[in-house]
């Protein structure tokens, strides 16, 4: 029997998608669209930054030159090392990391302390530290008010049950006291620890308030936080709404510690 022999010219028939070698789009996320995310999330963080710098410039005076300062003396240091001991050309990249390095930290601490300043003294600023921290921390703001603008905050985390007070003189310390006896029945065992934020004997400062909740020990597990917050929500409520500062102790600006 003699064979059909294929026209000449032929095209070869194309190959199937599952045909073993075949290459398809990738699957390891490096595709233009991924890419066009990197850059525009990168492009994102970089407007934020410059819009922080703004507003901190704006608030501090001394900022310029203490970012140049950062920079330039540790810069300086490794540049002489690398003249007395050489090469200089191994030095040179170390200093300018180093420098870099220093006036990161240096811009993070002059941007939470001016953030802090301008909350001074403002009705809900201890609140708005608590609502902008990492972490389960249930916050109630304004549970206690009275005319002068003292104000109590409830706070429920793992550390148990946190009474803040803001307000100058006796009239915090009366909400205080109010606030721990109408709970404490709820309360049961759980801790509650009282917090008075000033600059008084005994009283916390806002720019330490925040670390001073994250040194606190743990006791509770999450499950317990979910059933002690919906009980004192239930019993105890919540006060009048009070407004709370937006806009304290930015989160993603650059540090040289990260938290």
């Amino acid at each position: 029997m003699a064979l059909r022999k294929k026209p000449a010219g032929a095209a070869p028939a194309p190959a199937s998608p599952t045909t073993r070698g075949a290459k398809g789009p990738t699957s390891n996320g490096a595709g233009p669209g991924n890419q066009a995310d990197g850059e525009s999330g990168f492009k994102n963080r970089m407007r934020q930054i410059r819009l922080v710098f703004k507003v901190t410039r704006e608030r501090d005076s001394k900022l310029v030159p203490i970012l140049l300062g950062g920079f330039l003396a540790p810069f300086a240091v490794l540049l002489v090392l690398g003249f007395l001991i050489g090469p200089i050309w191994l030095w040179a990249p170390f200093a300018v990391l180093l420098g870099l390095l220093v006036a990161v930290n240096l811009f993070s601490r002059r941007v939470q302390n001016s953030a802090y300043a301008e909350l001074e003294g403002k009705p809900g600023a201890a609140a708005g530290i608590v609502e902008r921290m990492r972490g389960d921390w249930r916050l109630t703001p304004a549970v206690q008010v009275n005319r002068n603008q003292d104000v109590v905050h409830r706070v429920v985390g793992r550390a148990g049950i946190i009474i803040i007070a803001e307000g100058r003189g006796r009239g915090a310390r009366e909400l205080l006291a109010t606030e721990i006896r109408r709970i404490r029945k709820v309360a049961g065992d759980v801790p509650i620890t009282d917090i008075v934020v000033g600059t008084g004997e005994g009283e916390v400062p806002l720019p330490k308030l925040q670390p001073t909740l994250m040194r606190m020990r743990r006791t509770l597990k999450r499950g317990e936080v979910d059933q002690l917050d919906r009980r004192l929500k239930a019993v105890a409520g919540s006060g009048p709404s009070l407004p709370i500062p937006k806009g304290p102790v930015p989160r993603n600006v650059p540090r040289g510690k990260i938290r």
